[in-house]
């Protein structure tokens, strides 16, 4: 692309082995990555409006 040689899997060390967008594998792994954080974001953010609405209700001792 563009005249730019893609490095081979030996050149690649440390996390860029894993999450690059060279390699097949390296692409995937990004992805899940991505839907990991918006699945753990997304059970945050229902665990904290769960709590909010719990704290919220009126009691209905009168």
């Amino acid at each position: 692309m563009l005249g730019i040689e893609a490095p081979t899997s030996v050149e690649l060390t440390g996390w860029r082995k894993y999450f690059n967008s060279y390699t097949l594998q390296g692409r995937r792994n990004c992805v899940l990555v991505t839907y990991g954080i918006f699945a753990v974001t997304a059970a945050a953010y229902l665990i904290h409006r769960k709590k909010n609405n719990e704290k919220l209700a009126p009691s209905t001792s009168a």
